[in-house]
């Protein structure tokens, strides 16, 4: 294990233990960042690689989640708790009541626009990955917006920060700019806003032809929510090519 790569685990390490308690997605996130900005040297990502798997942000996370983890001195994170809609995790050693509770809830809603932000970052980096796996190399980076080239293909994928915070008019509008473009978001706890987003606006995108992709940033991996891809390769890329088509299938009730 490097220097770089043990500040990692250290940075992580620190942060478990200062709070004790912690929100599933703040751990998750705030682990993407601890890898993003050790800024890793080739040769040093796939040492972590090779500790972790492929993805390495969703590897560490995967491992302190089994009981598991990669780092030495890694709190053990064996119980958990729903707060208004939340999974929060935290040591059973710990012995915490309702005001500790309580305090790691507020601290986490003091940080909902830091959190916003670095969801986009990191969702950013994700993206680029993706779809450089697929051919694609970034030529331009916007506020929530990448423009990516392959050949002479052009494609342009805006990023929010969750389902609810995507604009449904200015991706419409990027439909109609780009010959190619799709808007990408996160996985969240919980189905319903897939489901409300869905009901309120699948008609209108399928017959715009914009695409919707949905990140599941717990394993690192991309798949399509609305809309269909035609390059191969992006295709092949999903984990799931064809979910989609299953949404369709079976949420088409709902609208």
């Amino acid at each position: 294990m490097t220097d770089k790569i043990g500040l990692i685990g250290e940075r992580v390490n620190s942060l478990l233990k200062e709070r004790g308690i912690i929100a599933r997605c703040e751990l998750l996130h705030r682990i993407y960042q601890a890898v993003r900005e050790a800024r890793l040297s080739d040769a040093e990502m796939d040492i972590l690689k090779r500790m972790v798997g492929e993805r390495p942000a969703p590897g560490i996370f995967s491992s302190i989640m089994s009981g598991h983890p990669v780092f030495h001195d890694t709190p053990k994170l064996d119980s958990f708790i729903v707060i208004h809609g939340r999974i929060f995790h935290f040591p059973l050693s710990g012995k915490y009541d309702r005001p500790d509770f309580q305090r790691a809830y507020e601290t986490f809603k003091r940080s909902r626009d830091e959190l916003l932000e670095l969801v986009r970052s990191n969702l950013e980096c994700l993206t680029e990955d993706f779809l450089s796996r697929a051919g694609y190399s970034l030529s331009r980076r916007g506020s929530g917006r990448l423009s990516f080239v392959k050949g002479e293909d052009r494609l342009e994928v805006l990023v929010y920060p969750r389902i609810s915070m995507l604009d449904v008019e200015e991706c419409i509008l990027a439909s109609e700019l780009y010959d190619s473009m799709a808007a990408i978001v996160p996985h969240e706890e919980s189905l319903d806003p897939f489901m409300k987003f869905y009901q309120d606006h699948a008609g209108l995108l399928d017959e715009k032809g914009v695409q919707i992709w949905v990140a599941n940033m717990e394993e690192g991996s991309v798949d399509p929510f609305i809309g269909f891809t035609t390059d191969p390769e992006i295709y092949m890329g999903f984990k799931n090519p064809k979910l989609a088509s299953m949404v369709r299938s079976r949420w088409r009730f709902i609208r």
